[in-house]
């Protein structure tokens, strides 16, 4: 498939100063077990092409789910129309920037397969730990996360770049939310900030049958703890919500699609313009 679509890619290349295509092929099988029931099954598969182009010192980028060599060229020329547009009011001038052509290839280390397990042995190990989540009357609601992402990625450039990258992850999770008269609190393990790269041996690495007694015991020492005090205080930030805070009060306004109106539906505008792009500093 990968040598097919760098033909397809080379030949929907659109007349510019640089272009490249990346293949995106992804697939994810998701096993979730709440309140000790099984949630339906989840097997996704997101395939699709990203086309950027380089020319006369914009750039542009389109994508599309259409894999032919029609589809793709469209893309390629949607990208080339934008790289047109945005050359009078871009901050970096891409005629003097030198585009990579890398060429490599990288697989993700696995030990145990996510494939070399039945799914229902990964079933009875979702439901073993759910089960284990559950010590008292007061947690009302408790799950288990199981989500494995394979991907493969196809990298082609002119001048010959090339990459091709194969790719595996496993995210683990289990949560448990306890409640009593008006107070409800929940407490997590693992999620999106433990996945990480490999096969079922991440299990193993992150100790995943460990943590339910553990998890189950602190929800209920959280429950019991008295409030925060009120008054004015300093506060003390982890890096993860220091990162979060700055992308919330300056990075969104800086956001294109939001000074160009795109999201004015969804999640709002900026007070930023295309005149200040260049000279207004902000944050």
């Amino acid at each position: 498939m990968m040598e097919q679509m760098k033909q397809k890619f080379l030949e929907a290349a659109p007349a510019a100063d640089f272009w490249s295509f990346r293949l995106v092929d992804e697939r994810m099988e998701i096993i979730q077990v709440r309140q000790d029931v099984l949630q339906p099954v989840t097997s996704v598969r997101d395939v699709g092409a990203m086309a950027t182009v380089l020319h006369r010192g914009g750039m542009g980028y389109a994508a599309t789910s259409d894999l032919s060599v029609s589809g793709l060229r469209a893309a390629g020329e949607r990208a080339l129309a934008w790289a047109e547009r945005t050359r009078v009011a871009t901050v970096v001038d891409f005629t003097k920037v030198v585009a990579p052509t890398p060429r490599g290839s990288y697989t993700s280390p696995i030990e145990r397969p996510w494939s070399s397990v039945p799914l229902t042995e990964k079933i009875d190990l979702a439901k073993t730990e759910c089960a284990r989540l559950k010590t008292d009357a007061r947690i009302v609601d408790w799950d288990v996360l199981l989500w494995h992402t394979a991907g493969d990625q196809l990298y082609v450039t002119c001048g010959n770049g090339e990459v091709h990258q194969h790719y595996e992850l496993l995210t683990p999770g289990l949560g448990v939310t306890a409640n009593e008269g008006s107070e409800t609190v929940s407490r997590r393990f693992g999620g999106f900030d433990l996945g990480r790269q490999g096969g079922l041996e991440v299990l193993d690495q992150v100790r995943f049958r460990d943590h339910a007694p553990t998890l189950s015991e602190e929800v209920l020492e959280l429950l019991a703890a008295p409030n925060c005090p009120t008054g004015t205080m300093d506060l003390l930030l982890d890096p993860d919500q220091m990162y979060l805070q700055i992308h919330e009060s300056i990075g969104h306004p800086l956001e294109l699609d939001r000074i160009l109106g795109d999201e004015r539906n969804y999640a709002g505008t900026s007070f930023v313009t295309l005149d200040m792009i260049g000279s207004y500093r902000y944050g």
